[in-house]
């Protein structure tokens, strides 16, 4: 049987937990709907939630910052090159965090 990979809502609920790693990327892009809809698709292709997503334009270009939790450190660079990979896409800056909860 293959291993199987933690989906979408067990890893938001992971995050919830104290000291989760959070996977931070931002990306500079065109303002155009096509480079939106492009990062969708590879978060979509491996099914990850993001905790958080802002998105905004900013003149010509697109700015996202995006955060999703329970990522390895491998797995987020493996995101990170892929989303550079894209049309459109211009830089994308990846840091890690520990999220805390609040006691």
């Amino acid at each position: 049987m293959l291993p199987t990979r933690p989906g979408a809502a067990e890893r938001s609920r992971r995050s919830e937990e104290s000291g989760v790693p959070v996977f931070c990327l931002s990306l500079c892009g065109a303002a155009e709907v096509g480079v939106l809809a492009r990062v969708v698709q590879q978060l979509a292709r491996r099914s990850l939630l993001p905790l958080r997503w802002h998105c905004t334009q900013s003149g010509e270009h697109l700015l996202m910052d995006i955060q999703i939790a329970g990522l390895s450190e491998r797995e987020g660079d493996l995101l990170a090159e892929a989303l550079r990979q894209i049309v459109g896409i211009e830089e994308v800056l990846t840091a890690r965090l520990l999220r805390q909860c609040a006691a």
